[in-house]
């Protein structure tokens, strides 16, 4: 009992648990822009003709960097792995790091090892949460510093506001969201350690509010100046503040207030039921019948507790120390939904950046409540339980499986049917097209230009190079000329539009 205690109550066993299921079941369904790094990644390995400051990008200042040195570690050791898989591998262990500190934060905030447990796998395996950590992308390391930095900012501990700067600055170069929490890490430096003099606190404050521009002004700065080849303040401006020219920033209220409602709820839970159709096994049916069954049993405590609750509710309290961390986790949580009802309220993965400030709301509500014997306790586990296996059975599993992502079968595909050194024409870049170039890295492929038709024999035409040529008679007349018979190789299911044709010398 004593051994069980002990790995029950280890943050480092538990964060190595969270890493191991991730790693057993990366996403198949890939978030669009981890295809983009991957093999902008990949590209820069070729130093001479891709230089590695091509990586940086204002959004995600970093992060490609980062993700290319890890992948050449990884190539260097005898890993001979793909950029797209390593960004998976490093935003497992770096998910995996963040439950471990969440788990840190929880327990040194409740006194309570069981809510630290249920809220960090709360958290690990929220739907989300679960899968962008199995992808690539920039949002998991960005949430993982923020985590860091709020664990240095908890009450009580010594102020180390140069080191608060470093982690927030560490936080904003994998993703600019961040910037948004700044008002939090402030306000948490002036308030530790609430028994010194105001003057010293808000000196604290001042010195972490410095330290972070100067290092962000000139990690941005440089940044710009290498890319560009010079600097202007009105470029460096609009630079800092680009964003994808495909983002649909149109403002409704009434819009804006549903995403934000759904974006809560797909924060937790994911998947549809049909997702399972085809990959049903004894262990899936198992896992089903757990899930039925935990279910069942929550709903049950849920009703037994009711009876009880209004009793509870008259004695909610809180320690002083909570009270400061409270004040924190709902500012974090409070800025993050302002902004995002105006700033692409519709992209739910946005909403990652303050998940741990909602987890931590919800610990210190359960954790209010005077004890009420194993009730509580059994329907919070029950709870976390359900939700997991939801996620798994109804997201997670079915995404770890090709052929549930219908552009990636399609590329898989093509990979068969195109020998290596085959030309395709493109028109634009799209998600489509990266996803189907990454997977068929054996292709050449080349930006149509009306200087430039395709004529060679073998070539391929993409989407929107198609459309492209069909949107004029001229156009459209080529295409049925020089179209060869029988080529034409499409995905065109109503989701998903995807088409490519083989022309004739």
């Amino acid at each position: 009992m004593r051994k069980l205690r002990v790995v029950y109550s280890n943050p480092w066993i538990l964060g190595l648990a969270v890493a191991a299921i991730y790693l057993f079941f990366p996403t198949k369904v890939y978030y669009w822009d981890g295809i983009v790094f991957a093999q902008a990644i990949e590209d820069a390995g070729n130093a001479s003709t891709t230089p590695i400051i091509s990586l940086v990008h204002p959004n995600h200042l970093l992060y490609n960097v980062v993700g290319y040195f890890f992948y050449r570690l990884l190539r260097g050791i005898g890993f001979h792995i793909r950029a797209l898989t390593v960004l998976q591998i490093l935003n497992s262990v770096l998910s995996a790091g963040g439950a471990t500190l969440l788990f840190l934060i929880v327990r040194d905030t409740l006194r309570s090892t069981y809510f630290a447990v249920c809220l960090t796998l709360l958290f690990a395996f929220s739907a989300t949460w679960w899968k962008f950590s199995t992808d690539a992308n920039a949002y998991i390391p960005s949430v993982f510093f923020l985590l860091v930095t709020f664990y240095l900012v908890l009450p009580d501990r010594k102020p180390r506001p140069l080191l608060v700067a470093l982690s927030f600055f560490a936080a904003m170069c994998f993703h600019q969201l961040a910037v948004v929490a700044y008002p939090v890490f402030a306000l948490g430096v002036y308030l530790q350690d609430g028994a010194i003099a105001i003057r010293r606190r808000l000196r604290n404050a001042i010195v972490f509010t410095v330290a972070s521009v100067v290092l962000i002004v000139i990690a941005y700065g440089l940044a710009f100046y290498f890319a560009s080849g010079g600097f202007a303040v009105g470029r460096f401006l609009r630079w800092t503040a680009s964003y994808s020219p495909d983002a649909d920033t149109r403002f409704n209220v009434w819009s804006n207030f549903v995403y934000s409602l759904r974006g809560q709820v797909r924060l937790f839970f994911g998947g549809r039921l049909n997702l399972l159709h085809g990959l049903l096994n004894p262990g899936v049916v198992l896992l089903l019948a757990l899930f039925a069954i935990a279910v069942l049993l929550f709903v049950f405590a849920v009703v037994v507790n009711l009876t009880t609750l209004k009793r509870r509710l008259r004695g909610l309290q809180f320690a002083p120390r909570q009270k400061t961390v409270l004040l924190l986790a709902f500012l974090w949580a409070v800025v993050y939904l302002v902004f995002l009802f105006f700033w692409l309220p519709q992209n739910t993965f946005y909403r990652l950046t303050y998940l741990p400030a909602l987890i931590l709301l919800l610990g210190l509500a359960l954790s209010a409540f005077p004890q009420a014997g194993y009730r509580r306790t059994f329907a919070t586990a029950l709870f976390v339980a359900a939700l997991g296996l939801a996620n798994f059975l109804f997201l997670i599993y079915p995404f770890s499986h090709a052929e549930k992502y219908p552009p990636l079968a399609f590329a898989l595909q093509m990979k068969r049917e195109w020998p290596r050194g085959t030309t395709i024409f493109y028109g634009s870049q799209n998600s489509d097209e990266a996803l189907v170039r990454y997977f068929n890295p054996g292709t050449e492929w080349r930006l149509l230009s009306p200087a430039e038709l395709p004529v060679d024999t073998g070539a391929w035409l993409e989407t929107s190079a198609i459309d492209r040529l069909s949107a004029t008679p001229e156009g459209t007349q080529w295409l049925q000329s020089h179209t060869r018979p029988g080529t034409l190789r499409e995905l065109n299911n109503g989701a998903y539009r995807i088409r490519f044709v083989q022309v004739n010398p």
